[in-house]
């Protein structure tokens, strides 16, 4: 039987554990290409990238592009257009944490957040959404929190940039309505950690 999501190709970044690599692994198992991302140790990548290529029979890439530059943002989206001849599938989960008081965050961990949290979202989208739009078909899934919807204390960075997170969700989708792109703003609670799912289908 075909699965349902073979001949198709993702990327998700932050997807070396958590619900990132859930969501690499269940996209694997439906028969998607994959490429993983995550910073760390290059041998634990690999072991992901070859783990999902052994249990799901799909091919797999693996990414330690740092996303705070978006150089090597585009060098993580050209990697995987050369490899795969395109991207239908965009799942931005790679997020950083930094706590704390406002007078105590430091303008590297205020722009650290910016970048990774929001802007590395912006690139890979606006990177892709071009082949997405000419196939008429895509997907694409930016990974909040419930501090997107409600503040908190102590995440001024955080709560930040998941709510703008929405925002550029919001905004893209009404720019592509029309050709077979369909958005989801997944806001995991802290409580469940888990988010609706969503509809993947051909």
């Amino acid at each position: 039987m075909k699965r349902s999501l073979s001949g198709r190709r993702a990327l998700i970044t932050g997807s070396t554990q958590g619900l990132g690599l859930a969501a690499a692994q269940r996209l694997a198992a439906d028969g998607c290409d994959v490429v993983v991302h995550g910073l760390g140790d290059s041998a634990a990548l690999e072991a992901t990238r070859a783990g999902l290529e052994r249990d799901h029979g799909v091919r797999a890439l693996s990414s330690g592009a740092d996303l705070r530059d978006p150089s090597q943002i585009a060098g993580l989206v050209s990697t995987a257009l050369n490899a795969f001849g395109g991207i239908d599938i965009l799942v931005n989960n790679a997020v950083t944490r930094h706590t704390g008081l406002i007078e105590e965050v430091t303008p590297a961990d205020w722009d650290e957040a910016m970048s990774v949290n929001l802007s590395s979202a912006f690139h890979t989208i606006r990177l892709v959404v071009g082949g997405m739009k000419q196939r008429g078909w895509g997907r694409i899934i930016n990974v909040s929190s419930i501090y997107g919807l409600r503040g908190a204390a102590n995440r001024v960075g955080y709560v930040t940039t998941k709510t703008a997170l929405i925002g550029l969700t919001r905004a893209v989708a009404m720019e592509t309505a029309t050709n077979g792109i369909t958005w989801m703003p997944c806001a995991p609670a802290p409580a469940k950690r888990r988010c609706m799912k969503p509809r993947l289908r051909r």
